[in-house]
């Protein structure tokens, strides 16, 4: 908690509230322009996030994916590798899930949800290996084979969804429903929120005690911050990315399961809305800080969920959250910028100051 509240992490702090404090008055403004009262509009949205049992579930089953593509992403880029294959990774590990849950049907619900767990963190883990492994080996830039990589893989289940492992009744788009036994109860009625949450929880306390309290979270940090400092400190640089980017993966693997086991039943040929690229953006805001990717997912999750009451109760289009997030992510992007304006306002303003005085 020190590195959350001490001083080096103070002015970010201030400057993260700063910013989410100007996106909703620029929010309230866009209301305003449109005739809308902001007080209505965001009591509505504040409502719909958290006002009743139903809707404080429903925000915090939004938030299970994002915390755990959140942290993967966190580990990753705190590594010195990007991971921006994240959607792909959820998408194989909530198939591998699916597979799992119509095929081992006659395992005992504990073992099989623990089984397709176990499958899709190994599947989304291989899928990030290899990028991991050019950039290393070859420096093939991971940004780039990453991202190709969702599209490969989200075509891909697709296939496997709409042909070979299509539901014999009903829509196309879909794999049949797993064993009852491995279908995670609802903890709220009429919600998705579930027992994955605990599982969640979990992993984030895990992932959060391997990156601030162990050796490998400072190799990791020291390997992100300057690679080649790290390298003459004893540190292996290479092996700990490709280490962090198959955690990472199988993160976003563990999340495409909680989707599948959790939330839908099934695998859907669109089963993520962008969690991967909604948590790659906490994980950025927060500068990667694992008690800060969970308290933004949050946030984020409350947003998502309170938008949709808010439209319904005012008119105010949803896809205000949007420009919010967007501002957010706009002024923490900028806020080196706004320091250094910040920085010479008060050197002009003293050197002002002292030239009155000497003409005095």
């Amino acid at each position: 908690m020190k590195k959350i509240f001490g001083k080096e992490n103070l002015e970010y702090i201030t400057s993260l509230f700063i910013s989410i404090f100007a996106s909703l008055l620029i929010g309230a403004l866009i209301m305003i322009a449109n005739g809308r009262s902001p007080l209505v509009g965001y009591s509505a949205l504040l409502q719909g996030a958290f006002g009743s049992k139903y809707n404080i579930a429903t925000t915090f089953a939004k938030t299970v994916p994002l915390i755990l593509t959140g942290l993967a992403t966190a580990i990753s880029f705190r590594s010195g590798i990007s991971n921006i294959g994240g959607e792909g990774q959820l998408y194989l590990g909530a198939f591998a899930a699916a597979y799992v849950g119509i095929t081992f049907t006659k395992l005992p619900g504990p073992i099989g949800i623990i089984l397709a767990i176990l499958a899709g963190a190994v599947v989304g883990g291989i899928y990030a290996f290899f990028p991991a492994l050019l950039k290393v080996k070859y420096k093939v830039d991971e940004v780039i084979t990453t991202i190709m990589l969702n599209t490969v893989a989200t075509l891909f289940t697709a296939y496997l969804v709409n042909y070979p492992f299509a539901a014999s009744q009903g829509k196309m788009g879909g794999t049949e429903i797993i064993a009852e036994q491995f279908q995670l109860s609802r903890l709220v009625k009429l919600s998705k929120l579930n027992t994955s949450i605990f599982y969640m929880g979990i992993i984030a306390i895990v992932i959060y005690y391997l990156m601030e309290k162990t050796s490998f979270g400072y190799d990791s940090k020291m390997v992100g911050q300057n690679s080649l400092f790290g390298r003459y400190g004893g540190i292996k640089d290479k092996k700990q990315m490709v280490i962090a980017m198959v955690i990472s993966g199988g993160l976003c693997g563990i999340a495409g399961v909680f989707e599948v086991v959790g939330v839908h039943y099934r695998f859907l040929q669109h089963i993520s809305p962008g969690y991967a690229f909604d948590g790659m953006l906490i994980a950025l805001i927060v500068r990667n800080n694992p008690i800060g990717v969970i308290l933004m997912s949050i946030f984020f999750g409350g947003l998502k969920t309170g938008s949709i009451s808010m439209e319904n109760a005012t008119g105010i289009p949803s896809e205000l959250v949007l420009v919010i997030q967007s501002i957010i992510i706009l002024f923490i992007a900028g806020e080196s910028g706004f320091k250094n304006i910040y920085k010479n306002w008060r050197l002009k303003k003293v050197a002002r100051r002292k030239v009155g005085e000497e003409n005095v």
